[in-house]
């Protein structure tokens, strides 16, 4: 049985996309709770360089709501709605939101959100996606870092 920390309390918005054979981007939003997020600034000094990065870290918890990709990929666009996945390119929020992407009219688009989203709590694109279940593990989770 996982016993989350207290700190896995954020509310973050997950945005599945969806690219059909085609070449047409649907998005798929998911309001999860009880997530872990966080931003990681790291800085770095090689002799007279210093380099500084911006990392957002989100940990799901463990859910039945949860499809790995390839199996997500091939549910009905009614199916995609109701189970969420992880992979790189995804969009995470670090709150509630109700914005609807729609690559196809302006200000609707991913770039529309990600502009309204760029200040604290921020959001970001998913660039490494990992699932940290089984094995005995405690906290099990999906765990997403992006910038």
């Amino acid at each position: 049985m996982n016993d989350y920390p207290s700190w896995w309390d954020t509310t973050v918005t997950l945005y599945n996309k969806y690219t059909s054979s085609d070449g047409e981007i649907t998005w798929f939003r998911h309001v999860i709770p009880n997530t872990f997020y966080k931003l990681v600034r790291e800085k770095l000094t090689v002799g007279d360089t210093t380099l500084i990065t911006n990392e957002s870290v989100c940990r799901i918890r463990i859910s039945d709501d949860f499809m790995p990709p390839i199996q997500w990929k091939a549910l009905s666009e009614s199916e995609k709605s109701q189970y969420f996945t992880l992979r790189a390119g995804d969009i995470i929020v670090g709150e509630e939101t109700d914005f609807e992407i729609n690559e196809y009219a302006k200000g609707s688009r991913s770039s529309d959100l990600k502009d309204i989203y760029k200040d604290w709590p921020g959001c970001f694109t998913v660039e490494i996606a990992s699932v940290n279940v089984g094995g005995g593990r405690g906290e099990e989770h999906y765990l997403a870092r992006g910038m």
